[in-house]
């Protein structure tokens, strides 16, 4: 019997960096964007020593260091409240949020969308736990997708052409969802806010998905190119 080895996921240096950080980004805009900021929430990230790294990516995500871990701890809980407040006002939609955070509705599109999405979620094998009851394409939920289909290239891939597949799902998801809408969505958080935090995260989230693409599509032809040296 011929036993066929597949050969194993080697991450060039220039891509480690970024691999090892855009998870942690995307998490922490889940976080943020799909939930009230509570004290247990708050003091997380601001004690999260990785966040140094990742927040060298962007601007916005230095603006969102500075602000987190320069807090002294006997200040968060009065930070938290005026942020959960801050929420409160600008996204949730129960409350007559100022800003509704839903491609549907950024776009103008019909409410029956959310199918669409249910299904690109359906066909990568992921089903969402939502705590919430969030729409399919809340921005949390859609973040989210980016987050998961993150964690199995990096951890679950035996092969160049098993993260290939992951990566061009998340490349078509950015290009076809996430940067169709947000950088009109994160326009509105602009205006609306003075909260050091939410504006850090708009402009974290305004300046890390364009560079996110930009790299997946680097790494992809790195990929493609030692696969064809392969072969």
């Amino acid at each position: 019997m011929t036993i066929t080895t597949v050969p194993s996921l080697v991450v060039p240096e220039a891509f480690t960096r970024w691999l090892e950080s855009r998870g942690l980004i995307y998490q922490l805009l889940v976080d943020f964007y799909g939930r009230k900021p509570s004290l247990s929430l708050v003091a997380q990230w601001s004690r999260n020593r990785q966040i140094s790294v990742a927040a060298e990516m962007t601007e916005g995500g230095r603006e969102l260091k500075r602000y987190l871990c320069s807090q002294e701890p006997s200040a968060l809980p009065q930070i938290c409240e005026r942020e959960n407040r801050e929420y409160m006002r600008l996204m949730n939609e129960r409350a007559a949020s100022t800003i509704v955070a839903r491609e549907a509705a950024e776009l103008g599109r019909e409410e029956d969308f959310c199918n669409v999405l249910s299904d690109v979620y359906a066909s990568a094998g992921i089903v969402f736990k939502k705590c919430g009851g969030e729409a399919d394409d809340h921005i949390s939920i859609e973040l989210e997708f980016m987050a998961v289909l993150h964690e199995r290239m990096l951890y679950n891939s035996f092969s160049i052409r098993s993260a290939m597949d992951l990566l061009e799902i998340q490349e078509q998801f950015l290009e076809e969802h996430l940067l169709k809408w947000t950088p009109q969505f994160c326009e509105r958080l602009n205006a609306a806010t003075d909260s050091p935090l939410y504006l850090g995260l708009s402009h974290m989230l305004q300046e890390f998905l364009p560079q996110d693409l930009q790299m997946l599509r680097a790494w992809k032809a790195s990929l493609e190119s030692s696969e064809s040296a392969m072969a």
